[in-house]
């Protein structure tokens, strides 16, 4: 038996940063790589304020030099990150780098040199999408109940969207099919909250080129599974 949903999109938000992404240590790397000297004596949010101070002192494509470095220099190259600074003023590295699997990272560097610099970096626009899901059939309460698995999500969100989103139209054999390795790129954070035996909520955060198709949609059906086991 296929498993069988009612989806309800209960909120739809644009984020210009995800919660806990920048911490203090990442601030105080910063601000050694910045050679700002002793932080002992600031508080945490002193040392947030510095460090945009910093970055703000330098020119924009070296402080999104730098902060690439300190999130990505151990997946990218010096060339690299010099390439993808000199773009980004221009462009959402978060749906336009070619590597998918870093677009939560570029939105995080992104969102702090829109903090630092607004009029220069593109404005951070990640999209968080809260589902209702409720089991419609015995298959879909025993699915829902568990960690939901990125391919499910990915199919789920799909089912709510029409054939001309990007989604569908790159990855249409892996929404139907029984494998789709590239969901967890898809996917930056996804959580469930059991509401009851038959409902549940799921809350996802990616970027709006996956998630904007959802904008306007109120409910919709879903036939979504997960990979199949191999």
């Amino acid at each position: 038996m296929k498993p069988k949903f009612n989806v309800s999109v209960k909120r739809f938000a644009v984020l210009d940063e995800i919660a806990d992404t920048w911490q203090n240590g990442d601030f105080l790397s910063l601000l050694d790589a910045m050679e700002y000297g002793d932080t002992t004596a600031l508080s945490d949010g002193e040392i947030r304020e510095l460090c945009i101070m910093g970055l703000q002192d330098m020119e924009p494509e070296s402080a999104a030099a730098l902060v690439l470095r300190h999130k990505l220099g151990d997946v990218l190259s010096e060339g690299q990150v010099e390439n993808v600074a000199h773009d980004m003023p221009d462009n959402k590295m978060w749906e336009e780098y070619v590597n998918v699997s870093l677009h939560e990272q570029m939105f995080t560097v992104g969102s702090l040199l829109y903090e630092a610099f607004p009029g220069v970096f593109p404005e951070p626009d990640a999209v968080q999408v809260t589902l209702e899901v409720t089991a419609a059939n015995d298959a879909a309460k025993l699915l829902s109940q568990g960690r939901p698995s990125e391919s499910w999500v990915v199919r789920l969100l799909g089912a709510g969207m029409d054939e001309h989103s990007v989604l569908h139209r790159l990855y249409s054999a892996q929404l139907a099919g029984a494998a789709f390795p590239q969901a967890d790129t898809i996917v930056w954070t996804a959580r469930s909250q059991v509401l009851d035996s038959d409902r549940v909520d799921i809350t996802v955060i990616s970027s709006g080129y996956w998630l904007d198709p959802l904008r306007d949609t109120k409910s919709y059906e879903s036939t979504a599974q997960p990979d199949e086991a191999r």
